[in-house]
């Protein structure tokens, strides 16, 4: 398999697991705006149409709103050190709800990745193509 078809597979795989967690933990918690959008990526992804530059923007959009609830639901708890209370460190402190966003955030920035580097491979050899015809 040549590097191209290997990153199309790897996205091809990436892609089936954030659909499931699109499917079974997500849209359903979600308004009916984003639950609209993100079902629209499922099918995408259920229809294997996911290496294009449409498909990008839109899992970088979802990857941007998700971030964005994440946020909104988290709060930061202190933790002291045992031995001195004022020297210490932040944690974040998500809902359950901010907690399943955050995951699956980080599985379509797997994706988004996977879908840009074989855009990108696929540039690089039409590019070198027209080198060697000239």
């Amino acid at each position: 398999m040549d590097r191209i078809t290997e990153i199309i597979a790897d996205a091809l795989g990436q892609s089936r697991l954030v659909r499931k967690c699109l499917d079974e933990k997500i849209i359903p918690m979600l308004d009916t705006q984003h639950k609209t959008f993100a079902g629209d990526i499922s099918r995408r992804i259920s229809s294997r149409n996911i290496v294009n530059e449409a498909f990008l923007r839109d899992i970088e959009t979802l990857i941007i709103r998700f971030g964005d609830e994440v946020a909104s639901e988290t709060s930061y708890a202190w933790r002291g050190h045992e031995h001195d209370p004022e020297c210490g460190y932040s944690v974040p402190v998500h809902t359950e709800r901010a907690g399943a966003l955050r995951l699956v955030q980080d599985e379509l920035v797997e994706l988004a990745t996977l879908v840009q580097s074989a855009l990108d491979a696929a540039e690089a050899c039409v590019i070198a193509n027209k080198l060697f015809d000239t």
